[in-house]
């Protein structure tokens, strides 16, 4: 066996961006050991990407899709609602 088949190293998942306007591929990724993880920072970069789109007044649906080499993972996502109550 050579050391390339004996190292395989913790897979690479990509945490693509969208909204109603746009979308953001994620063509970097990051290494993560295991499923857990994957989620925790699928959450995590989806109340990020709230907080962002507050500045712009990002309204709809926000979401953040997981994929790996072999194709999707998870998708996490929110949809934003503004309503002000008539006086």
């Amino acid at each position: 066996m050579t050391a390339t088949a004996e190292f395989q190293g913790m897979p690479r998942f990509y945490f693509d961006y969208h909204d109603c306007n746009e979308v953001i591929i994620d063509d970097v990724g990051y290494d993560l050991s295991d499923r857990l993880a994957v989620r925790r920072l699928a959450l995590e970069s989806l109340g990020q990407a709230i907080l962002d789109g507050a500045s712009r007044n990002v309204l709809g649906q926000l979401a953040i899709e997981v994929r790996d080499a072999a194709g999707p993972v998870l998708r996490v996502s929110a949809t934003i609602e503004m309503e002000e109550p008539r006086r």
